[in-house]
């Protein structure tokens, strides 16, 4: 899919396949967008897969895919990556594991355009169901994209999956109409 102009007021933002030329960006994008004190009961320390050049660059396969066939987009303004998202083509839906900004782009709509992004793929590839996940800690508080999710119409199952660390995954389904607003 070509890549993807917006205007979110005047500022001109460009949603697009990854690179490998992007990792650095991409691992920037991650490890600027929370602190490790922010995500403590709600992350595992060793999930370095994004906030590393050699481990992100380890698993690119080619083009904008990871070796686990996950895809990466990245939102770009000015030449300069801003954020990314992380989505793979299941058999019955599209997943989006991740999805980052950097901190002072954040509450400016390039997440929502991002995940605009991803849904209108999944549409034009013929999937109606998008699914994705955050985290609760230990306590029950879910992690702040919890009501990020919900703004953008996913639902939140119900479900709280343990994990083998001290928080649970909160999965979340959305399902795409052919004929809805974008």
């Amino acid at each position: 899919m070509p890549p993807l102009l917006l205007f979110l007021g005047m500022v001109r933002l460009v949603i697009r396949a990854a690179t490998p030329l992007d990792v650095p960006w991409i691992v920037n994008a991650c490890l600027t967008s929370t602190t490790k004190e922010e995500t403590r009961g709600f992350a595992a320390d060793e999930w370095v897969t994004f906030s590393s050049v050699e481990e992100l660059s380890r698993v690119w396969a080619e083009e904008n895919r990871l070796k686990d066939g996950s895809e990466v987009a990245v939102a770009e303004r000015d030449g300069k990556v801003i954020g990314f998202i992380v989505f793979k083509l299941e058999r019955d839906h599209v997943y989006i594991d991740n999805i980052d900004i950097v901190r002072e782009e954040q509450r400016k709509g390039v997440g929502k355009a991002l995940v605009t992004h991803v849904e209108n793929l999944a549409l034009a590839n013929g999937y109606s169901l998008m699914k994705t996940d955050t985290t609760e800690n230990a306590k029950g508080v879910p992690w702040r994209s919890y009501g990020f999710w919900t703004k953008m119409g996913f639902r939140d199952t119900g479900e709280r999956l343990p994990t083998k660390w001290d928080f649970r995954t909160i999965p979340f389904v959305k399902r795409l109409e052919e004929n809805q607003p974008r």
